[in-house]
């Protein structure tokens, strides 16, 4: 019996010991910084905010037969390196407050149908022009403006204070991207150019985005 209750208490004590093992802060600060799993979709946060879902028919600007599908004509931008995307062919792309001449295709880089701008950065409250060119000359226009300073502030702290929590969370490139895509999405106004711009700058983007890259600018286009 002794040797019984010898090995019954030997048994609780490792049994207790192993209960009780301590967590210390590193181990619980390594389990946080695992990288965040993909739980979002791209697809659902442009179709549900389509302006084609919000009673304004999604009839994006036309020039010569080539849509462009961001910004709208008059679209307010926050960003002040802003962005184009489009559906047909062009000649040229270029960026103006005036007459378009050879310098306003300067500073464009220009990917597979869509050009961002990566001059200086653009003035607040000030109006510019996306001037496209389906031959050798330019051939149309689009206006867009840059947001009022005190606005673009306030959303330019949202957005810096939004990344710190993606970054908290171990979101990958593609997650912060999304969650600022879907900020922009969430205006009052939706911000299409702004939210489109957050898509494209994923460097690997995921599959679902790679599909995405390749269907939103038909889905904007042909809203039927």
């Amino acid at each position: 019996m002794n040797n019984y209750n010898l090995i019954l208490s030997s048994l609780l004590i490792s049994t207790m010991t192993a209960t009780f093992i301590p967590v210390f802060p590193n181990q619980v600060s390594h389990a946080q910084k695992r990288p965040a799993q993909q739980s979002f979709s791209w697809w659902n946060i442009f179709r549900i905010k389509s302006p084609h879902r919000r009673g304004k028919g999604g009839a994006r600007p036309t020039i010569n037969g080539v849509c462009i599908a961001a910004p709208d004509r008059g679209e307010i931008v926050w960003s002040d390196r802003p962005f184009i995307i489009w559906q047909g062919n062009l000649k040229k792309i270029g960026l103006s407050q005036g007459i378009p001449d050879a310098s306003a295709t300067d500073n464009i880089q220009i990917g597979q149908l869509y050009a961002t701008y990566t001059g200086k950065p653009l003035l607040p409250a000030q109006q510019y022009n996306w001037s496209v060119a389906i031959e050798n000359s330019w051939t149309g226009n689009i206006r867009f403006k840059i947001m009022e300073p005190q606005q673009r502030q306030r959303m330019t702290n949202d957005l810096q204070q939004l990344e710190q929590q993606e970054k908290a969370k171990g979101a990958t490139a593609e997650g912060i991207a999304f969650a600022k895509a879907k900020y922009f999405l969430e205006q009052e106004t939706p911000l299409w150019s702004d939210a489109l711009q957050q898509a494209y700058s994923v460097d690997k983007p995921s599959p679902e985005l790679v599909k995405m890259r390749e269907e939103i600018v038909k889905y904007l286009c042909n809203p039927n």
